[in-house]
């Protein structure tokens, strides 16, 4: 379990850090919870000292930086942290706030996050591909992004993901160029192999006392002779396994916050602004010279002497080009900006991984408590939904939470209380969908049509994902832990099955593809993440994938903000 006293003492120390605690508030709130033992007096000045650096730093923001980072997700806490340790002067901004909250540092509650205040609670429009409804997608509005909300599964997705990439003329990001990345970020609790890295800064591990259910899961995938991977990123295949977490070995959820940017916040040369919006970006000519930005003190300009760095996530990024003037022209004007550059294929391309809530069994006897030190999402399966397709597309997930869509339960009953789930997802998608600004107003969210379900192929195959994850819950080795399955709890034609699919489909929470990598006339940045036909802009985060990864996203989100680091500073 969490070490309350260990990580309470953790918090006190990333509050210091941040500037958002004094010495008098941090020694009278550790002797009030009795953790003053547990704080190590070098870790205390180390924090002190960065909060009073981080609190001078806001105070006096400056006209201008080396380098302006929007967005303090995964790629934006690795690239700011990168480049404020290479001795640039550093400016990252997150509209979001802190992340000093049980919530986010307690892996045991990150579903409690979803429609919470610490998301966007954005919805995709309503489409008739899943009956009208208007899918929610998560999306953190807080440090951290969605490593401070999201469940931490830690999934690279499969080699033939990059070398896609590569073929799609993203040159440089072949799996070979990018396995090296992967691992010199990860600490892995196996250690290093050729296939996974020891040291880095974030952890890497996997249930160490499982929930019974995932055992079961484990044992109902190898009774459909489903191979069982001791490592599902080790080399990354076909298969069932216990997921990875990115969860530290005190038990703590591992956000990029923590084990990227905590460390160098002490630096003088990086400032961190929290509850910051973007509201466009400036320009001289075709070069990008500085952002304007919305906090507390109203609207500010502020220029980057060499480079924005757009790392807002797979939705936002592309809103804030657009915002700027950099898209299709036409629908520019006819939203009142002035086109600066016209790309077609900003917005554009957008994938997420449909998941389904879902195949729901009810447990036998008590569920036994979920732990607060792992995820609820502890196994899970990468398989083909057909002997067809030529590699995985689909995939079962555990999720020891028992919940779904208002529409399934409609139409089959509630989840019961006493029980877990089995959700499809596609995680190959064929559909692509579109991201549009509705206003010139930046704060205005904008519409994205997502496209989910919106092919016969992915339909067919989710539906096939939705039978699998029934058999699967049939098998043997579930009979220590389910009493009976309870939703659908009945067979389902075709036309049924279908229906359940569009009914029950939600995000996995994996929005990318909007700012996609690439040569061709829908390509928004180059192989090394540059706007094409703007100097001095950059966008490096999970709207640049061509195609999604075969799998949550987190992990090559971290990817390519590390990746990016090191083409900004030369180093790759």
């Amino acid at each position: 379990m969490i070490k309350a006293r260990a990580e309470a003492a953790q918090q006190l120390l990333d509050r210091m850090a941040r500037g958002t605690l004094d010495r008098r508030a941090f020694l009278k709130l550790a002797a009030a919870m009795g953790v003053a033992v547990l704080l190590d007096p070098g870790q205390t000045e180390q924090a002190l000292a960065a909060g009073q650096t981080q609190l001078a730093n806001r105070q006096a923001v400056k006209d201008s930086y080396d380098y302006v980072i929007v967005g303090a997700g995964a790629a934006g806490c690795i690239v700011a942290a990168r480049l404020a340790d290479a001795g640039a002067d550093v400016l990252l901004v997150e509209s979001g706030g802190s992340d000093d909250l049980p919530q986010v540092t307690t892996p045991g509650l990150w579903f409690t996050n979803i429609g919470g205040p610490l998301d966007w609670k954005f919805h995709a429009a309503p489409s008739p591909d899943v009956n009208n409804r208007a899918v929610p997608l998560a999306m953190g509005h807080v440090l951290g992004g969605g490593t401070s909300i999201n469940a931490m599964l830690w999934v690279r997705g499969v080699a033939q993901d990059y070398d896609d990439w590569a073929q799609q003329g993203c040159d440089g990001w072949r799996f070979s160029d990018v396995l090296p990345v992967f691992k010199e970020i990860e600490d892995w609790e196996g250690g290093a192999n050729q296939w996974r890295g020891a040291g880095g800064p974030l952890q890497i591990g996997t249930a160490h006392a499982p929930h019974p259910t995932a055992a079961a899961f484990v044992d109902a995938a190898r009774q459909m002779d489903i191979p069982i991977l001791d490592d599902m990123n080790g080399p990354m295949r076909e298969g069932a396994g216990y997921a990875n977490m990115s969860i530290n070995r005190d038990g703590s959820r591992a956000s990029a916050a923590r084990a990227f940017l905590r460390p160098v916040l002490g630096r003088p040369n990086l400032t961190l602004l929290l509850n910051t919006d973007a509201v466009r970006l400036l320009f001289k000519g075709s070069r990008c010279t500085g952002i304007a930005l919305h906090g507390a003190d109203g609207v500010r300009n502020v220029a980057a002497r060499r480079e924005i760095i757009v790392t807002a996530g797979g939705i936002a990024s592309a809103k804030l080009l657009l915002l700027s003037g950099i898209g299709d022209a036409d629908d520019a004007r006819r939203a009142g900006i002035t086109p600066t550059v016209d790309l077609k294929g900003v917005g554009r391309n957008f994938q997420d991984h449909p998941l389904l809530f879902g195949v729901a069994l009810r447990y036998k006897g008590k569920f036994p408590p979920r732990s607060m030190t792992s995820n609820a999402v502890e196994a899970a399966a990468l398989v083909r939904s057909d002997s067809a397709v030529n590699r995985p597309d689909v995939m079962m997930v555990l999720q020891q939470v028992s919940a779904v869509t208002p529409e399934i339960r409609a139409a089959f009953g509630a989840a019961p209380e006493n029980g877990f789930v089995i959700s499809p997802a596609l995680v190959r998608p064929t559909s692509r969908g579109r991201y549009q600004l509705t206003s010139a107003d930046w704060r205005q969210a904008g519409r994205l049509d997502a496209g989910f379900l919106a092919t016969e192929r992915d339909l067919e195959a989710t539906a096939r994902c939705i039978d699998l994850c029934r058999d699967l819950g049939r098998q043997h080795g579930f009979d220590p832990v389910r009493a009976a399955e309870a939703i659908p709890g009945r067979s389902l034609g075709k036309a049924a099955l279908r229906d359940f699919a569009r009914n029950a489909t939600i995000s996995f929470g994996h929005p990318v593809g909007t700012c996609k990598m690439g040569i061709d006339e829908m390509a928004v940045v180059d192989s090394q993440l540059r706007v094409h036909g703007v100097e001095g802009l950059r966008v490096c985060d999970s709207s640049i994938m061509p195609s999604i990864v075969t799998g949550p996203t987190s992990a090559a989100s971290h990817m390519i903000g590390a990746k990016a680091a090191h083409m900004i500073l030369g180093t790759a």
